[in-house]
């Protein structure tokens, strides 16, 4: 099989596995960790159903890599309606 090449770069994209990867990388963010950390700065409850608010917030703390509970109880409660923030 002839090896292919991404426009002359010299990237090798023998497979499909090595082209999705090729693929995959090209098309990240270059800061992925710090544009969802940007995302969960920004996120706001908004009016909408507590548990909404819960499941997005959840996604975007595992995405960023977030593990301190202080850091994460205070951006939580940042994004909360301030009618039910504590």
């Amino acid at each position: 099989m002839a090896a292919h090449t991404v426009l002359g770069q010299g990237i090798h994209l023998g497979t499909m596995e090595n082209f999705l990867a090729a693929l995959d990388s090209a098309f990240q963010p270059f800061d992925m960790e710090g544009d969802v950390l940007q995302q969960l700065h920004a996120l706001k409850q908004l009016s909408r159903p507590v548990d909404e608010y819960v499941s997005e917030f959840r996604v975007f703390a595992t995405r960023a890599g977030l593990t301190d509970v202080s850091q994460l109880t205070h951006l939580f409660r940042q994004g909360l309606d301030s009618d039910i923030a504590i």
